[in-house]
């Protein structure tokens, strides 16, 4: 008891037990008020400061009513875009050829007799024609055949028919009325890789039917987890660009065709979302590929704590691209491509359940749920609690000497 003591000789032998306890606990009081108390997280008032005082952090607060969820509604999901990715071109002849590359050349001349007859010809229609194909010929390192009659042509990065065109013009002033047809007997430079979550992979030909990568995947048994959650990482020529394959699937105009020596990589990144405060727990989540909307995000977690959260401080974090800054916020132009956005959602009024169910959650979007003022305050009632217990036990034993 020399805390009692100590109070008796300071405030002399009137002070009672009772009186030496509101002593302490004043004094556990001010010790406590220096204390930082564990939360989940800042409350909703915090989040109204900070952003008004951002310091070395900036972002917008932006309180989501109806013009808002119109503006969210009409942005485009990123996540989900084809833009950066290489442009597709449907205009594609074909593979091009290269070092390597076995080619197959038949020429047809009008008349038995002809230049090429012998050379395992063949007639057609009788005596009216004849078909000359010739032995394969490989196109060597500097991109070149040598062809009868003509001597080296140039066919490397050109298509079979730009090829058999190139010849019909050459073999004019030889032949009468020459019709050429080239075919790729064996194929070395029109390959392609693919690796990664997909269950078959390896190399496969690009065929003169100009496969796309859409087909590609096919071919190779598709991915091994579902579409939104594979990212497609296309390298050609040194440059490497990326798409989630969901994306190409949902706009398939955008799909590109193969090209030599494409090296394609599937790999996982899967689109989730983080809901934590009054929640319960901090969980990171699976976004679905179907659109997921706050309301529903929250139902699937539980749904608020009553004794815990604060219905007007439900927030979604973001970063948002500057054409979606500009008309959220037109007053503070956006510096920086993207800008980090805190979306606050009041639920203490009706139309926060509403406005919760049509906004569409993002991948890596951050929910926030902030506690209740009351119940930081219970939190300090309860640690005060837990402090000072133990002294109300020793004054009723001291009371007890007191009378002994």
């Amino acid at each position: 008891m020399n805390w009692l003591r100590k109070c008796r000789l300071a405030f002399g032998d009137t002070v009672r037990p009772a009186h030496a306890l509101l002593v302490l606990a004043m004094g556990v009081a001010v010790g406590l008020a220096g204390c930082d108390i564990p939360r989940s997280g800042p409350m909703a008032s915090e989040i109204q400061q900070n952003s008004e005082n951002p310091g070395d952090f900036p972002f917008r607060l932006v309180p989501v009513d109806v013009a808002v969820s119109g503006v969210l509604l009409r942005a485009p999901d990123d996540s989900m875009s084809t833009r950066g990715f290489f442009r597709s071109d449907r205009k594609s002849g074909g593979p091009v050829l290269g070092p390597g590359d076995s080619l197959s050349i038949t020429v047809m001349e009008p008349a038995s007799g002809g230049v090429f007859t012998g050379i395992n010809s063949q007639n057609v229609g009788g005596q009216s024609a004849a078909l000359v194909t010739l032995p394969d010929m490989t196109v060597d390192t500097q991109g070149t055949i040598a062809f009868p009659l003509v001597g080296s042509v140039h066919v490397a990065g050109m298509t079979t028919r730009q090829v058999a065109s190139k010849l019909e013009e050459e073999l004019k002033s030889r032949i009468i009325q020459p019709q050429v047809l080239v075919r790729l007997s064996g194929n070395l430079t029109n390959k392609v890789i693919i690796a990664g979550a997909v269950k078959s992979p390896g190399e496969f030909d690009v065929t003169a039917a100009g496969e796309t990568l859409l087909q590609l995947v096919t071919r190779a048994g598709g991915p091994v987890v579902p579409p939104s959650d594979a990212v497609v990482e296309l390298t050609r020529s040194g440059t490497t660009r990326s798409v989630r394959l969901q994306a190409l699937i949902n706009q398939p105009t955008a799909d590109v065709k193969l090209a030599g020596g494409d090296f394609i990589n599937i790999a996982i990144k899967p689109r989730i979302y983080l809901i934590m405060g009054a929640i319960g727990r901090t969980t990171e989540a699976a976004l679905p590929p179907e659109k997921l909307t706050l309301a529903n995000a929250l139902a699937r977690n539980g749904g608020f704590i009553d004794s815990r959260a604060d219905v007007k401080g439900v927030f979604v974090l973001r970063y948002e691209p500057q054409q979606v800054i500009s008309q959220l916020t037109p007053d503070q132009p956006a510096d920086t491509p993207y800008v980090p956005v805190v979306y606050q959602f009041n639920f203490e009024q009706t139309s926060g359940f509403f406005l919760s169910d049509s906004f569409v959650l993002r991948d890596r979007d951050i929910i926030y749920l902030s506690n209740a003022s009351s119940v930081e305050m219970q939190k300090f009632l309860d640690v005060f609690r837990i402090a000072v217990s133990p002294a109300i036990s020793a004054v009723g034993v001291a009371a007890n000497v007191n009378n002994l």
